[in-house]
């Protein structure tokens, strides 16, 4: 059971920070060096860079501020379309209570 353990705690995978993926991230953007290079000096697989560079780099930054602006627009159309719901449908009784004739009960 022991060995079991050992071989557990061998085949983790290291755990980085979110300081050490940004940096390296900023030092794949700087071009000086390509994701494999500077992966095997990082000891980091070079699909872990690019998906670093993805998630910490300029255009994830970018995509994400596009992607929260879209949310924010969407947030407020689904506002605007609740609302105008209401005044529809306050409209509909409104016509409906207008056009009902008067109920003749002298027959």
């Amino acid at each position: 059971m022991n060995q079991d353990l050992q071989r557990s705690q061998s085949r983790r995978r290291p755990r980085y920070d979110e300081e050490f993926k940004r940096n390296a991230v900023e030092l794949l953007e700087s071009g000086e060096r390509s994701a494999v290079q500077l992966g095997r000096e990082l000891g980091v697989s070079d699909c872990s860079l690019g998906k670093w560079k993805r998630q910490y780099g300029r255009q994830g930054r970018g995509a994400r501020s596009a992607h929260g602006a879209d949310q924010s627009r969407i947030a407020e159309l689904e506002r605007q379309l609740a609302a105008v719901s209401r005044q529809r449908d306050i409209l509909k009784k409104a016509l409906a209570i207008l056009g009902q004739e008067p109920n003749n009960s002298t027959t």
